[in-house]
């Protein structure tokens, strides 16, 4: 229920005082308090010089050094000192307020490289270039594209290449396209393969020729010619050292030196 009892407002403390209370209250707050006559706010009699020198003796900002009354001097540093010290929304950098605006044209023509459309932009255009970047708002509009396509579809990696694809795509995938790269890729190694292996057998080939036409002219410029009469010499093999015939050390020389480069081959 509502408190329906009249009320007045006490001169001395401004406070609202039920009407039946209001003669005692008026009498106290007379008799024990005062009005101080520079902010018309009561306080006890006994401490109403304490009150003024306190709250309202004058003193120097210690930025621009204005005389304030004390009791105003916080809100005078905080929000009124031209001196006080303020922090440009460009450069992050505090300067006096009385010098912001200024700092601030000559801060804010400085530019900057967009990374969307690679032109440079005042940083005080920032804001409205943001808005305005058409490569800006086309890579906005394609992440909002695949964000809305990755929350309605999911999608899975390939087990063979890692790629990835739509979850109603990937068996396509495997079963022709990336199955078909992987033949692909190992019918290229085999021919690449073939034509190693094709050019090492040649290689091998005039190898053995040369072994062979290099034994035969040596041991034919060292015995001369073959007679019959040969059949009873023996000679040793330069290579593994066996004594033989000197017919059948021609055959064996060659075939001892090939067995040479094919084992070079080998190792």
């Amino acid at each position: 229920m509502e408190n329906t009892e009249p009320t007045r407002t006490c001169e001395t403390c401004h406070k609202e005082v039920a009407e039946a209370n209001f003669p005692l209250h008026e009498t106290h707050c007379k008799r024990f308090l005062s009005v101080c006559p520079d902010c018309d706010e009561a306080v006890p009699k006994d401490q109403l010089s304490q009150h003024r020198e306190e709250q309202h003796t004058k003193v120097k900002c210690s930025k621009c050094n204005k005389k304030i009354e004390r009791c105003h001097l916080e809100d005078h540093e905080a929000e009124e000192c031209p001196e006080r010290l303020q922090m440009c929304t460009f450069c992050e950098l505090e300067v006096p307020w009385k010098q912001l605006e200024e700092h601030s044209v000559v801060c804010g023509s400085r530019t900057e490289l967009c990374k969307d459309c690679g032109r440079y932009v005042k940083l005080s255009d920032q804001s409205e270039h943001s808005s305005t970047c058409s490569a800006a708002n086309k890579e906005d509009s394609t992440q909002t594209l695949s964000s809305a396509l990755n929350t309605t579809e999911n999608t899975v990696s390939c087990r063979n290449c890692g790629r990835s694809f739509l979850e109603k795509e990937i068996d396509r995938h495997e079963q022709l396209r990336c199955y078909q790269e992987l033949y692909e890729e190992v019918d290229t190694k085999e021919e690449k393969w073939q034509d190693e292996d094709d050019l090492f057998k040649q290689q091998s080939q005039d190898q053995l020729r040369s072994a062979y036409k290099a034994t035969s002219q040596s041991h034919a410029g060292r015995q001369g010619p073959w007679v019959s009469g040969d059949q009873d010499q023996i000679s040793t093999c330069p290579h593994c050292h066996l004594a033989l015939p000197l017919p059948t050390l021609k055959w064996h020389e060659a075939k001892c030196r090939v067995n040479v480069v094919l084992k070079a081959r080998e190792g």
